[in-house]
């Protein structure tokens, strides 16, 4: 579904093809994209307030971070309207706000049609093989957790495997393999980037 809107006028990567959207893909609100002959760096502001926040931003954002692509940039803004419709998020160029963009999946539609970025298919496998296991944990079972965990492991994703190593490390204390849950705290800790606390603690 599209609506009129007055949009940037800045050029976009890759131009927009209008085209009937599948139900469950994210919303477009006033698409208007030109072609361009160089790469352009692309600026997502990501609404967490409250309802979006319900409807999945949180893992959207940590998706996108992981991904640490140079051509696009993440910030975090409050509401941008059509709550209930989230998450919700702007990006510009083309000054383009999206709806619906409730899954790390969709994201990747997002970087695919606005933006000419395509993310390879293991890392988005490993991201929701992550989501999975952490439901697992807190649904309480924590061996399936460990299990989904080491899955997403055997992807051997170019980023994000702190993340991966951090969450089995809390499982494999809690289940009682120090042994498991400190090899997995210092592979958390050497992959890291600067302020991830959370492998640190898992190794004390």
């Amino acid at each position: 579904m599209q609506h009129a809107a007055v949009l940037s006028s800045r050029a976009c990567y890759k131009p927009f093809v209008s085209r009937p959207a599948p139900r469950s893909a994210f919303q477009l609100h006033g698409v208007r994209c030109f072609a361009s002959s160089k790469p352009v760096k692309h600026h997502f502001s990501i609404c967490t307030n409250k309802t979006c926040k319900k409807q999945g931003c949180q893992q959207v954002i940590q998706f996108a971070k992981d991904l640490a692509l140079e051509e696009i940039e993440i910030e975090t803004c409050g509401c941008l309207g059509i709550c209930g419709n989230g998450p919700n998020m702007v990006v510009d160029p083309p000054g383009t706000q999206l709806s619906h963009v409730s899954s790390p999946a969709k994201f990747v539609e997002v970087l695919d049609l606005m933006c000419n970025i395509q993310v390879p298919a293991n890392f988005l496998k490993a991201t929701e093989l992550r989501l999975q296991g952490n439901a697992e944990a807190r649904g309480g079972d924590l061996k399936a957790a460990e299990g989904v965990y080491s899955q997403a492991l055997d992807l051997d994703i170019p980023q994000g495997k702190h993340l991966l190593h951090a969450n089995r490390a809390g499982v494999r204390l809690t289940l009682g393999d120090a042994a498991g849950a400190l090899e997995d705290a210092q592979a958390a800790v050497k992959l890291a980037p600067p302020g991830f606390t959370t492998a640190y603690i898992r190794q004390a």
